[in-house]
């Protein structure tokens, strides 16, 4: 499916108002998730906060109550797009470190390298020119964010005296990046497909490997 095609069937996920009052965070749930499908249709330039509200069956004032501007509303849905890398997984209770690490990288490839994610990482790229505080937005919001998974695990074998690197965010980084860094880069610029799940499990095994060979205690 194309961008342009999941940008189109995003319409339909705009809804009807609600009669029943809602749990705060359940309310912030449906303003993000309405402003993904407004600024993947619209792109961020042409997106309204009429729109969003109304996408989201909601008022304006609810809306500009939660997120009094539209790149305080796109940097929350960042944070919402990201939520899942930090969500606690039996994967960092797992005693084999490397199956451990791989199924928390692949796990977040195929989070992050999924269509609709990819596509707001392209409305980023495209946008930034004329947007400029959409870069500030989301460097706070992919870096200002809490430790991911992968990050916890690493940290806890660092504190065991396990692997010998020095700090476990950059590690973090440097490891997804060993993973999927240059295909995403390819992706985005158009120049290969996303890649499938065989593949971002390949390429999540390799990086581990390759990341404990230099990191692991021997």
């Amino acid at each position: 499916m194309t961008e342009t095609a999941t940008a189109e069937r995003s319409t339909e996920a705009c809804r009807r108002p609600g009669r029943q009052p809602m749990p705060e965070a359940e309310r912030c749930r449906l303003l993000t998730e309405a402003a993904e499908t407004v600024f993947l249709r619209d792109g961020y330039l042409a997106a309204s906060m009429d729109d969003v509200a109304r996408c989201a069956g909601m008022s304006k004032r609810t809306l500009y109550q939660h997120y009094p501007s539209k790149a305080a509303l796109f940097e929350a849905t960042i944070e919402a797009m990201l939520a899942p890398l930090s969500f606690d997984t039996e994967l960092e209770r797992e005693p084999d470190l490397a199956r451990a690490l791989v199924g928390i990288v692949e796990a977040a490839g195929r989070h992050l390298l999924a269509l609709r994610q990819h596509a707001l990482f392209r409305l980023v790229i495209s946008e930034v020119p004329r947007s400029p505080e959409l870069a500030e937005a989301f460097h706070r919001a992919t870096f200002g964010r809490g430790a991911s998974a992968l990050e916890r695990r690493l940290a806890g074998e660092i504190r065991a005296g396990r692997l010998r690197i020095a700090d476990a965010r950059e590690a973090a980084n440097m490891l997804f990046g060993m993973s999927f860094g240059a295909t995403h880069i390819q992706a985005l610029l158009g120049l290969r497909a996303l890649p499938d799940e065989s593949e971002i499990a390949r390429l999540s095994q390799a990086a581990v490997s390759v990341f404990l060979r230099g990191a692991l205690v021997r």
